[in-house]
């Protein structure tokens, strides 16, 4: 999962995320690790627009959401446990598409005690999917 936010007037930042959860009431909760996103959590805090692709690497079928309203929180053991357990989901689906196992597990490992969650209303979902509907509005 890549994460990206930007604010006007300044550079965007991306980064890596290790899970996410569908909240109530059009929310979402991204799961990532602080070390490496400091940046990104920062701008988070000051109001930055947030937007989400999801790939699956055995399909390469993508999708993008992107949110307002972000804020930082911490995640609690449940959220922690989520984040370990979609990133051996995705250490599996990259060695099964060739990706080494000792890569796989080094891209994917997760520390749970440095997740931290940044919550956001979804405003809008795209699928990413290279073809001809790429780009196109997913519709609830």
């Amino acid at each position: 999962m890549i994460v990206a936010v930007c604010r006007p007037a300044e550079a965007p930042v991306a980064g890596l995320g290790c899970g996410c959860l569908i909240l109530p009431e059009d929310r979402m909760r991204l799961l990532l690790p602080r070390p490496g996103n400091e940046a990104l959590l920062a701008m988070v805090e000051r109001g930055a627009g947030i937007a989400v692709t999801f790939s699956q690497p055995v399909t390469h079928r993508s999708i993008q959401v992107k949110g307002s309203r972000a804020v930082v929180t911490m995640p609690d053991e449940g959220d922690r446990l989520e984040a370990v357990r979609q990133s051996q989901g995705m250490r599996w689906e990259l060695v099964e598409v060739g990706y080494p196992p000792a890569f796989a597990e080094a891209f994917c490992s997760v520390d749970p005690d440095t997740v931290v969650a940044v919550d956001f209303t979804l405003e809008a979902a795209f699928v990413q999917t290279p073809g001809p509907g790429a780009g196109a509005e997913l519709n609830p």
